[in-house]
């Protein structure tokens, strides 16, 4: 019996050491309101804000800048505009790390999306955005975003 107890004593222990603080969420949801097919240089600013828990996303400049260190998951989605081609990149401090493409050239490909997910480890005040890399233009609505980025803390 006594081993029974101390093993669900153990058992709550870890319960409560293992819930997350709710001080330290980090989340954000962002898209484009519009669609642009002649978009081809800089940033993918995304203004529309879903969510901002911890408010590390920037929608003025599109760049998130992590409010402490820790690993984080970024997601971009981009729909291609109609049978266009364009590549964009999740960037750390001007670094890629990861590339996502929407290959457009025919009718079976037209507005095709190219979601990629990257997982990083950041330091406090590090930056990540969306970088155009090739190509141009993307699809979105202004109701419900298609072209879109997140990140949050794991």
């Amino acid at each position: 019996m006594s081993a029974a107890v101390s093993s669900l004593e153990l058992f709550r222990i870890n319960q409560t050491h293992s819930k997350c603080d709710v001080s330290t969420r980090i989340a954000f949801t962002a898209g484009v309101t519009s669609s642009s097919s002649s978009w081809n240089s800089g940033t993918l600013v995304f203004p529309k804000v879903i969510t901002n828990v911890g408010s590390g996303y920037n929608p003025s400049d599109g760049v998130f800048t992590a409010p402490m260190a820790g690993v984080y998951v970024f997601f971009v989605n981009v729909q291609g505009y109609s049978y266009q081609t364009i590549y964009v990149d999740i960037v750390l401090n001007g670094a890629t790390k990861v590339r996502t493409m929407v290959w457009g050239n025919s009718p079976y490909t037209a507005h095709s999306a190219g979601p990629n997910l990257a997982v990083l480890s950041l330091q406090t005040g590090d930056r990540v955005w969306v970088k155009y890399h090739a190509g141009q233009g993307y699809y979105t609505h202004g109701d419900g975003p298609i072209t879109t980025f997140s990140g949050f803390l794991i």
